[in-house]
C-alpha cells in the first residue's frame, strides 16, 4: 500500500502545498488524487468516491512536515536542512 510519506518527494508541488495549507484535512479530494497518481505513476487506494483518506501515520507525517515548514527548515518539496521528524516529538505535547 502506498503511503504519503514514501511518495512525498514525487508528489506534484501544487498538491503538496494544498495539503500543507489545509491542516484539518483528513481526506485528499478526488481531483488531487488524480494529480498525485499522474505524478507518481501508480494508483492510490482511493475510496468509492475517488478520495484518499489519510491514515493516522500519514497525519503524523503531515503534521510534522507542516511544523518543519513553519520552523523554516523545509520547503513543501522536502528540500531543507531539517529532517521531517526532527520535531515530531514536540508536536504532540
Amino acid at each position: 500500500m502506498t503511503n504519503i510519506s514514501s511518495i512525498w518527494t514525487r508528489i506534484d508541488p501544487g498538491v503538496q502545498q494544498w495539503v500543507l495549507a489545509n491542516p484539518g484535512c483528513l481526506v485528499l479530494p478526488r481531483t488531487l488524487v488524480n494529480r498525485v497518481e499522474a505524478s507518481i505513476g501508480e494508483s492510490l487506494h482511493a475510496d468509492d468516491h475517488g478520495e484518499y483518506w489519510f491514515s493516522g501515520e500519514e497525519l503524523v507525517f503531515l503534521k510534522a512536515r507542516r511544523r518543519a515548514q513553519e520552523l523554516g527548515g523545509y520547503s513543501a518539496d522536502g528540500q531543507g536542512s531539517i529532517r521531517w521528524d526532527d520535531h515530531a516529538e514536540m508536536l504532540d505535547r
